[in-house]
């Protein structure tokens, strides 16, 4: 059956959305790439002995993180949540399940709903800023820039980071859950890296192996990739990998399509679709929460008195403690909680 339906339906609620990524693509890229060029000349005209000292670091700028790219950032996540976790909790999913297409084809319409005009955007957007500034005065300073990384890595961050969104969507029941879950496991693998470091620092002095490897695991941080600069420790192809994100967004988009055909509309509004998951979600908030406690507690205990102290040890278990007993009242509100809203 054919899925202009369906494309119109999703069109309607991603309109508004839709058409602020698109002014905001030409800020971050042709419309800065334009001001910055006259700001370049300005400085050049007015001081040219301190422009040079940091005009490359700016040129490769103009083509890196703004403002406008985490907003992007932001709007990507919020159709997502748009397109999965508002269905939900409006119940509006109950009257999509009920049209005459498959799930594994609303899946995939949802995520080319904000894929697309990614790859329709951004390379238009990035070209144009990109041959401003080669063919300006200022271009020499690209010369040493790696052209495929500077255009694929924020592309990707991009995708992955929408992809990511409505993979949590396919196991979230209603709106509120699918953000906090895409905030906490967006910055989970450096985040619980750094509580064990401090846990093995504070209760065996050693926690320098983890403060290594989570340098590795801010890899698999999605929006990383969007901050790309030639000038900075990101920017360095042996630390981004393009294979790494695009590996990833063909995994949450193969696994989303599954969990999406298994979803259980009777637990919409809900914190998790799938109940089998809550025995791990609760150890995991509750252990989570005990090694932050245990860092905020140990925290408070005065420099120069800490090294290991004994003080310093009391007062991470005693942290840990209550944030553990917190946890425990969190999850048991949290997953007897039904937030639904009433929708059109």
């Amino acid at each position: 059956m054919s899925v202009k339906g369906l494309l119109r339906k999703e069109w309607k609620q991603s309109r508004a959305i839709l058409f602020l990524i698109t002014l905001l693509f030409l800020f971050h890229f042709p419309i800065r790439a334009m001001v910055s060029i006259e700001n370049w000349r300005e400085e050049v005209r007015s001081a040219p002995a301190e422009a040079m000292n940091y005009l490359e670091w700016s040129v490769h700028s103009a083509l890196g993180m703004s403002v406008f790219s985490l907003v992007i950032i932001v709007l990507l996540v919020t159709l997502a949540v748009q397109l999965i976790g508002s269905e939900r909790s409006t119940r509006r999913q109950d009257f999509a399940f009920a049209l005459p297409y498959r799930r594994r084809t609303m899946f995939l319409v949802k995520w080319l709903m904000g894929v697309v005009p990614v790859l329709v955007l951004y390379p238009i957007t990035f070209l144009s800023a990109y041959f401003m500034i080669v063919s300006s005065e200022f271009g020499f300073h690209l010369d040493g820039v790696n052209f495929l990384e500077a255009f694929m890595l924020p592309l990707l961050g991009f995708i992955a980071t929408y992809s990511f969104t409505l993979f949590i969507g396919t196991i979230t029941g209603e709106m509120i859950s699918q953000i906090a879950l895409t905030f906490i496991f967006t910055i989970f693998p450096v985040g619980i890296l750094v509580l064990v470091g401090y846990f093995f620092e504070v209760n065996f002095n050693n926690g320098y192996f983890f403060g290594r490897i989570s340098e590795e695991a801010s890899r698999f941080i999605w929006p990383i990739y969007t901050v790309y600069n030639p000038t900075s420790a990101m920017g360095d192809g042996e630390f981004m990998n393009l294979w790494i994100p695009l590996a990833a967004t063909l995994l949450f988009v193969g696994a989303g399509q599954w969990l999406y055909e298994q979803n259980h509309s009777e637990f919409n509004g809900e914190f998790l679709i799938f109940k089998q998951l809550e025995p791990i979600f609760r150890a995991g908030i509750i252990v989570c929460f005990a090694l932050l406690g245990g860092m905020v507690g140990s925290g408070l205990v005065p420099w120069s008195l800490k090294n290991g102290s004994i003080l310093e040890l009391v007062f991470y278990w005693v942290g840990a403690a209550i944030f553990t007993y917190l946890s425990i009242l969190l999850t048991k509100r949290l997953f007897s909680m039904n937030i639904t809203i009433k929708g059109k």
